[in-house]
């Protein structure tokens, strides 16, 4: 069973299943088999958090995905009916934009959030109680807040041939990262409990990326 605080694994969960949905409803239309959906959603779920635990190092492993093998199966799962239901696919068509959309948004406000939690409950008892000390804490808590989200979507467009969005001029997505994720970490120093630290973290970011979404879609349409 997965350890730590209830609502850290609901959020978490919350955030790699809209992550892998996300990532299967952008593969559409590349001719992927279900493995070719598989792979591209778990390595939009997962490679994000991996490559943090990587670089934090021994203290932040087994990996999340290991010590809770759920988030496999249920991607696996996922990738069998989008592939193989020709009639699911075509319901999340009638509302492609909006589900696609959403599903990113929640996945980088939740798993960005978690990943600067992580990083804050590691590090902050080991970095020095200075002013330079909580500088880097912060900084390296909004860096792998945006690389625990960010990373997978880079991954997912590079698998499917694409140039990662999350690397375009205008899309704030590094940018609401780092805002929500250095929020979260500000808070935590001045003695915010970590819930409540993760929430207004989340919402910031959740809030900057469906502003961003929405004010390009009506560019489009206009």
């Amino acid at each position: 069973m997965r350890a730590g605080p209830e609502w850290f694994i609901w959020i978490e969960t919350l955030g790699i299943l809209s992550f892998a949905i996300n990532a299967m409803i952008v593969a559409k239309g590349k001719n992927l088999s279900t493995f070719g959906y598989f792979l591209c959603a778990v390595a939009a779920a997962l490679g994000g958090g991996t490559l943090r635990d990587i670089l934090l190092g021994p203290s932040a492993q087994p990996f999340f995905w290991v010590a809770f093998p759920f988030y496999i199966v249920a991607i696996f799962l996922i990738a069998i009916a989008y592939a193989n239901s020709e009639g699911l696919r075509a319901a999340i068509a009638k509302r492609d934009f909006l589900i696609k959309e959403s599903a990113e948004a929640i996945a980088l406000a939740s798993l960005g959030a978690l990943g600067a939690a992580k990083t804050f409950n590691l590090l902050g008892p080991v970095v020095a109680p200075t002013v330079l000390g909580q500088m880097q804490l912060w900084i390296l808590c909004a860096f792998f807040g945006a690389v625990s989200a960010a990373f997978g979507s880079i991954i997912r467009d590079i698998i499917i041939n694409e140039f990662p969005g999350a690397l375009r001029p205008g899309m704030w997505v590094i940018e609401a990262l780092f805002l929500g994720c250095g929020l979260l970490a500000l808070l935590r120093m001045v003695g915010v409990p970590a819930p409540w630290a993760l929430l207004a973290g989340f919402l910031v970011t959740l809030v900057i990326r469906l502003w961003i979404v929405v004010s390009a879609r009506r560019a489009q349409t206009s």
